[in-house]
C-alpha cells in the first residue's frame, strides 16, 4: 500500500499540454485519474479550471469545441463560395 501513496504523489506533480491547454493531475482518492484544467488561451477559457475524471475525459472536451469550432467557421466560408455558383436560399 505504501506504493500507491508514492504513485499517487509522482501522479499530482505530472502536467500535460493539449491545444495550449494545461492539463495537470489531481487525483483524490475516489478518483485517483482526474485531471484539471489549470491554464488556457482566451478561446477556450471556458475549460478554466474544470475538472475531469481521465485526461481522456479531458482530451475529448476539448477536441469536441474545437471540432464544432471548426465546423462554424466553415459553414461560412461554403455557403459564401456557394453563393457565386448556386442560388441560395434567400431566408439565410
Amino acid at each position: 500500500m505504501n506504493n500507491n501513496n508514492t504513485n499517487t504523489l509522482n501522479m499530482s506533480n505530472t502536467i500535460y499540454k493539449h491545444r495550449n491547454c494545461i492539463i495537470t493531475t489531481t487525483p483524490t482518492q475516489q478518483y485517483p485519474e482526474m485531471v484539471t484544467v489549470i491554464k488556457t488561451p482566451k478561446l477556450r477559457e471556458d475549460f478554466l479550471n474544470r475538472r475531469y475524471l481521465t485526461l481522456k475525459h479531458a482530451h475529448k472536451a476539448i477536441e469536441l469545441f474545437e471540432s464544432e469550432r471548426l465546423i462554424k467557421t466553415k459553414t461560412k466560408y461554403i455557403k459564401s463560395q456557394l453563393q457565386d455558383v448556386v442560388v441560395l436560399d434567400e431566408m439565410d
